[in-house]
């Protein structure tokens, strides 16, 4: 189920049964520590982060950022739907896809053109899309839980506000390699959070809700 309409229609609310559509593809997905730059703190069940007030003494490797403040998920993908949900930040956050081939290290820009299919908040209002150039997100859809869905074999990314159950950008393009989510946070206080597989949003509709 194709949904190329989908970037027409950007923080409009997205109907009942495309949202249990989308819900459908959760699964639970666990950052690895082991690509985490080493100013970055994971939590023990590998589901929450943050930045430390100092680096951590950790072996370096191709696979580690150490640069961006930046984690990849454990588990790639080359086929399949694939949706998750992140709480994130107030200031500064990114979310999103790294292709394998992607280079990790340094601060060269994640963007589409080293491999990154990504969105970012910077200084808590200007959101927007790491395509180049970068394309600016609706600033009154500012979302607190981000919803990321992948759909590989029809070539698209999405991403919504969990909240307001609304699209806020999709990448469209033919996926040939594999591809890990992406998590990135400069925040000292607040977790990152991957939300479990299971957690559901209330429904938006008053009263009983007759779709879920």
């Amino acid at each position: 189920m194709a949904i190329p309409w989908l970037h027409h229609y950007a923080a409009r609310y997205i109907p009942h049964c495309v949202w249990n559509w989308i819900c459908e593809a959760a699964e639970d997905v666990a950052l690895d520590s082991e690509s985490a730059n080493p100013g970055l703190l994971i939590s023990g069940d590998d589901k929450r982060m943050r930045c430390g007030l100092e680096r951590i003494d950790v072996t370096m490797s191709q696979g580690r950022f150490d640069g961006w403040w930046c984690v990849v998920g454990q588990e790639g993908y080359t086929s399949g739907r694939h949706y998750w949900e992140v709480e994130v930040g107030e200031r500064d956050w990114r979310l999103g896809v790294a292709k394998a081939s992607a280079v990790r290290q340094g601060f060269r820009p994640l963007n589409t053109d080293t491999g990154y299919l990504t969105i970012r908040l910077e200084r808590g209002t200007d959101l927007k899309a790491l395509t180049v150039p970068t394309t600016p997100l609706p600033q009154n859809q500012v979302p607190r839980k981000v919803g990321v869905h992948l759909d590989y074999e029809q070539g698209q990314l999405s991403f919504y506000n969990v909240e307001k159950r609304s699209h806020l950008f999709t990448y469209n393009e033919k996926f040939t390699e594999k591809l890990y989510p992406l998590f990135g946070t400069v925040e000292v206080v607040k977790d990152l959070v991957v939300r479990p597989a299971g957690v559901r949003e209330p429904c938006l509709c008053p009263g009983p809700c007759l779709w879920n």
